[in-house]
């Protein structure tokens, strides 16, 4: 069952904001770290196709800007009531009997329940307050030491500038009951009869407390000389001002994923938005240039690999570790320092006798990590233990080929859909338990068992892209070299 708090914002913003301009909250735990005027820090993503989640740097706009006066007071722009209860039940039974020589019959009931009920109000800064802020707050000097690291490692930095608040506390209570029975019976010369019956049930309920932020909505920050904002997004204005072109060490992932293919390139070594469209096809050509450079890996080399990015599939921590040093090799062109255990042994994969980083390797496994760990909302924790579960070949190429089948048929992406699933993709395992149900449900794809479809949500297109270019590397490491 997906996570009781990630459903019950994606509800209530589905009912606030229409035009998706709100960004959800995809944990508890966020909901009560970000706040109005608090600063928001995001890498560039090595992919067109999803988004790096947004990390709270520990600062507010106040503690870079001098005077430290407080900050403005807020706009409250409405008050909002939603109550949603779902009680589904659907029961079934089947007979089979033959000429006198015996009987089968059995039955099954599949319950959902969820309840919720929320008061939730806007928080917003109102313009004219930025406008008041640029005039008479000047940039601190010197610049504070989170701002020095963020900008030695090219992340944008974003200010909060609208919330979603929950009022007052409120539970959010979901349930999923099982139940099965059957009896058989065989006469002749020896009789045989019996009967089974089971059930499982699952409940989850969570309470998400008062003043808690469900959804929010940033612009961008740039920092110069002097500072300012952008309330409406720019994909090429970065926070912190560059060195002339030829003067810059480009540390652009997709730069250094794809570098490879030359062509496609511009002076600069960062791809052309033009060159890869974003639609199926262009996912395609994205993770291929990802996986070329492991396609041709010994099969030592890869199932040392696979075997490590298994483990740490199950050891976040030490995932995040990894994928720290690789962005610093990759950005840095240096040495790394070695590091323990699984994320060590994949890493001195990547790494010359010397320390330094073979780029054509580090880039796509560095693509890989991105994919389970940085986009919002992320791969969650049962779909990385999913995979960490599926690492054979035919079972890869089985969740992958399905992947690709939903893709496929829901573009455009951004208009919901319906995808009917063939029988042949599904090889007799559709259901609430199936590996391959779970990993669609929890990127927010809703599901029918009875006649398989997948109701492709617009939200879902981040999440969907990633697990298919995590399927498809991984299903590269897991075959025989070309």
């Amino acid at each position: 069952m997906p996570s009781a708090f990630v459903g019950v914002v994606r509800s209530v913003i589905k009912e606030v904001d229409q035009r998706g301009e709100l960004i959800p909250v995809d944990s508890l735990r966020n909901s009560t770290s970000i706040r109005p005027y608090c600063l928001l820090s995001r890498k560039h993503s090595t992919s067109w196709f999803w988004k790096p989640h947004y990390t709270c740097v520990n600062l507010s706009i106040k503690d870079i800007l001098e005077p430290s006066a407080p900050e403005p007071e807020l706009e409250y722009h409405g008050h909002f009531h939603f109550s949603d209860v779902v009680d589904g039940n659907v029961q079934g039974s089947v007979g089979l009997s033959g000429t006198g020589q015996g009987k089968i019959s059995g039955g099954a009931a599949v319950s959902r329940s969820s309840s919720a009920s929320v008061n939730v109000h806007l928080l917003r800064v109102a313009q004219n307050t930025w406008e008041m802020l640029r005039r008479e707050r000047h940039l601190r000097q010197p610049e504070h030491k989170i701002l020095q690291e963020l900008r030695s490692r090219g992340c944008d930095v974003f200010v909060v500038t609208e919330v979603l608040q929950t009022q007052e506390e409120m539970q959010v209570t979901r349930t999923h009951n099982q139940k099965g029975s059957g009896q058989f019976a065989v006469l002749g010369a020896i009789s045989l009869q019996g009967e089974g019956q089971g059930h499982r049930n699952q409940k989850k309920m969570v309470t998400i407390p008062a003043g808690s932020i469900l959804a929010f909505q940033v612009a961008k920050l740039l920092i110069g000389p002097k500072w300012d904002i952008l309330l409406f997004p720019d994909k090429k204005q970065r926070t912190f001002e560059l060195p002339p072109t030829g003067h810059r060490k480009d540390c652009s992932m997709i730069g250094k994923l794809l570098e490879c293919i030359g062509d496609d390139f511009t002076s600069d070594g960062v791809l052309e938005e033009e060159v890869i469209g974003e639609d199926f096809q262009g996912l395609c050509a994205e993770v291929k240039a990802a996986s070329r450079k492991l396609e041709h890996l010994d099969m030592e080399l890869r199932q040392e690999l696979l075997v490590n990015i298994g483990k740490i599939l199950q050891d976040q921590p030490s995932m995040e570790a990894l994928e720290a040093m690789l962005e610093q090799g990759l950005c840095s062109g240096e040495q790394v320092e070695p590091l323990d255990g699984p994320a060590g042994r994949i890493l001195e994969c990547l790494v010359l006798s010397s320390g330094e980083m073979v780029m054509e390797l580090a880039a796509p496994v560095s693509y890989l990590l991105e994919a389970l760990t940085d986009l919002s909302p992320a791969l969650s924790e049962t779909q990385q233990q999913l995979l960490a579960m599926s690492l054979e070949t035919t079972v890869l190429s089985k969740h992958l080929e399905l992947v690709k089948h939903i893709l496929e048929r829901t573009t455009p992406w951004q208009k919901r859909s319906c995808v009917s699933l063939p029988s042949r993709l599904l090889r007799d395992s559709w259901d609430e338990e199936a590996p391959t149900w779970v990993l669609l449900e929890e990127c927010g794809l809703r599901l029918q068992v009875n006649t398989p479809q997948v109701h492709w949500e617009p939200e879902s297109q981040g999440p969907t892209c990633a697990l298919y270019a995590c399927l498809a590397l991984l299903s590269t490491l897991s075959q025989k070299p070309c």
